[in-house]
């Protein structure tokens, strides 16, 4: 074989692996003009702690490499598997960027063949390939772009039109907004917004040194019940009319962040501000363009609704339109979030109506919001998790209310929203306690400790206020958080229970077939997934004060605060988010896994790079766990 052909073989063998498939032709060539071979048999250390720092890059070949480390809380403890690598993976890139030696012990699993780049070389590539060096540093965060860029090419002729959420709002604006003045008339308005053919008028105050100040707005939705119905004149003032305040956003926010608005407000038009000037005006149309029903049509439907039967089939677009999401390749976290916010008018809304049946007043009671609903991770499979606090001088009426709640939680369970198995529901009449009760129960579970106490914490400390007297639920985080924070004992025994639940403990080369195609090999998103991660933030959240209720929120928290690592914050939501997206995606598809759990997923159906950053996410979980392990040692 010519010199030639050798290497045109080898950028051939790199270029079907990230980061090489991402890389010039050029850069993919020097790697191959600067590999050399190496072969490693079954049970040989590639390279371990005492070596010191790395002498070159390990591209794998063929074989399986595992990482091994010592529980930290363990110092005689043998070497346990906590990292994999696998054919087209390198290692090991954080010591060779840190300029370290390695933490773990790199041993060959199975027989493995491999290229090794020196470091003087691979420190060039750093600097050549603006790719390679953007994997390197954030190696999950490169693999989701490619994850999430597959997925929508597979669904491009129904996205052509999809604007990415992350992108800009100043990216939507097009011609200038029009506007109105307060004392303009009716007549005047109406024959404006008819010759510019907007759905929506500003009505704005001139104001010499800041510029047009936003004060209203008026649609044509309001046309019907502000003027026609109500007997207006065209000659009054547009003032009398509007809506106001309005809810504005600046041109840097998101499309997304405006997507959320638009759910929570249940409005179609948002104002758009640059440099506190009226730069322009988004509406749902822009938005969402792919919709069967329109977001606000949702809403819409739920604000009209005058039983549970009317809420149905909102409820069914909802999960309807969530799955055009999903299809679209939509970040895993926004699409929960907006799950949940629609979830969350549906529920508010049952809820009044059974409030108003009742004769419930809502201003003494507050509807609790439990679990993933609590956390607004809330998934297509995700039942019911909710409990209800009631004003301790109303306490005397709860025989009373658990008939009401027994109604919203059937009324849930008619609109698709399944009865909690476990009974973690405001009906039952151990979760429909007054303040006092509620606060003396979470004391009683942080003093025991016991295994339900500290399963009641997992579901019970993540809650939110959903409907009715909002005090009260900050009356009780008030309470409670601080309580639980003061209790070393209590941490210690969440970060057991939360170290029971994580990825696969056996990283053998047997385990290594399953999860990478030779065999069936199914994989519990939930419990060896995403629970590991939601347990960790909620964890260190209670021990650092933090208030946030999300996954994604409490390490983003935990990160501004210092008590985590930026760098590693990152990794584990983008694993989670992944995690997540998995198990969104296996729900849509309605292939529910083995015994019927939505979040059983065989990993044959993945694609090379989705097992690849499977694998990822395991380690991600691991490495969490261990810091757990180490800021909770035994």
């Amino acid at each position: 074989m010519s010199s030639n052909t050798v290497p045109a073989d080898i950028v051939h063998a790199l270029k079907e692996h990230p980061p090489f498939s991402r890389m010039d032709d050029a850069d993919v060539g020097f790697v191959a003009d600067s590999i050399e071979p190496a072969r490693y048999a079954q049970g040989d250390v590639l390279i371990g702690p005492d070596d010191g720092i790395p002498g070159g890059c390990f591209i794998i070949r063929q074989g399986l490499v595992e990482g091994l480390r010592r529980r930290v809380d363990r110092a005689d403890a043998p070497l346990e598997p906590v990292v994999q690598r696998v054919p087209g993976e390198m290692l090991p890139i954080s010591a060779l960027m840190g300029e370290r030696p390695v933490i773990s012990t790199y041993r060959a699993a199975s027989d493995v063949s491999c290229w090794v780049l020196p470091k003087a070389h691979f420190d060039e590539l750093l600097r050549r390939s603006p790719p390679f060096l953007d994997f390197c540093k954030r190696r999950m965060a490169s693999l989701l772009d490619l994850s999430h860029q597959a997925l929508q090419a597979s669904y491009a002729a129904d996205t052509a039109h999809w604007r990415s959420i992350q992108a800009p709002l100043e990216s939507m604006l097009g011609r200038a907004p029009v506007t109105c003045k307060p004392d303009e008339s009716l007549r005047v308005v109406f024959g404006r917004m008819e010759s510019e053919h907007v759905g929506a008028i500003i009505v704005a105050q001139p104001d010499r040194e800041q510029g047009d100040r936003v004060v209203g707005i008026f649609t044509r939705q309001d046309v019907l019940g502000r003027v026609v119905l109500a007997g207006r004149s065209l000659d009054e003032p547009v003032r009398n009319v509007m809506s106001a305040p309005v809810v504005t956003m600046d041109v840097g926010d998101s499309v997304g962040d405006a997507m959320l608005v638009m759910a929570d407000r249940t409005i179609r038009h948002i104002p758009v501000m640059r440099e506190g000037r009226l730069a322009g005006v988004v509406a749902e149309r822009d938005l969402f363009v792919l919709q069967r029903r329109g977001m606000n049509q949702i809403g819409d439907a739920i604000g009209r609704a005058a039983s549970a039967e009317d809420l149905k089939l909102p409820a069914a677009d909802i999960r309807h339109w969530s799955r055009a999401l999903v299809a679209q390749g939509v970040a895993a976290g926004f699409a929960t979030r907006l799950i949940s916010r629609l979830n969350d008018q549906l529920t508010v809304r049952l809820i009044e109506l059974e409030a108003a049946r009742h004769s419930v007043p809502l201003e003494r009671i507050c509807w609790l919001a439990l679990g993933s609903e609590g956390r607004e991770e809330q998934t297509i499979a995700s039942d019911q998790d909710n409990g209800l606090i009631v004003a301790n001088d109303f306490a005397p009426s709860i025989d009373a209310l658990l008939v009401f709640a027994q109604a919203v939680n059937q009324g849930l369970d008619a609109c698709g929203y399944p009865l909690c198995k476990g009974g973690i529901m405001a009906g039952n009449p151990k979760w429909c306690l007054s303040l006092s009760q509620w606060t003396a129960l979470f004391e009683g579970w942080i003093e025991r400790g016991d295994p339900q106490s500290l399963l009641n914490a997992n579901i019970f400390f993540d809650f939110r206020p959903l409907a009715g007297d909002v005090s009260l639920t900050q009356a009780l985080c008030e309470q409670v958080a601080p309580r639980a924070a003061a209790v070393p004992r209590f941490l210690k025994q969440m970060s057991d229970n939360a170290l029971r639940n994580g990825p696969p403990h056996s990283w053998t080369p047997s385990l290594f077939e399953t999860l990478f195609g030779r065999e069936a090999a199914v994989v519990d998103l939930k419990m060896n997934g995403t629970v590991p991660f939601v347990d960790a933030a909620r964890l260190l959240a209670l021990a650092h004060g933090v208030r946030a209720t999300s996954t994604v929120e409490r390490f983003e928290a935990l990160a501004r605060s210092g008590a985590l690592v930026g760098h590693d914050v990152r990794n584990w939501i983008d694993s989670f988010q992944f995690l997540q997206s998995l198990r969104l995606r296996a729900q849509h598809q309605g292939q529910p896994g083995q015994d019927g759990n939505p979040n059983a997923l065989d990993t044959r159906t993945l694609s090379a790079l989705d097992r690849r950053i499977l694998k990822e996410a395991f380690r991600e979980a691991r490495l969490l766990q261990q810091r757990l392990a180490m800021d909770y040692p035994g």
